[in-house]
């Protein structure tokens, strides 16, 4: 089990906010691409919307959420 002091100590590691970053920047990137790009291959539309909703619930993790 992970404490709540523990998990803020992690939330607050430079590694793990350079971490986060890199995954909002992947998210920003995937909205990007569909903005340029939506409609012209569904397939590939899905594939950029998984990455972004993957993306988006590992950033959303709670201390709760992991125990």
């Amino acid at each position: 089990m992970i404490s709540k002091d523990d998990y803020v100590l992690w939330k607050n590691d430079p590694l793990t906010i350079a971490w986060f970053e890199a995954c909002q920047q992947r998210i920003e990137d995937g909205k990007e691409t569909l903005a340029g790009v939506a409609g012209l291959d569904p397939i590939y539309d899905s594939y950029v919307r998984g990455i972004i909703k993957g993306y988006s619930e590992m950033m959303n993790f709670t201390v709760d959420e992991l125990e």
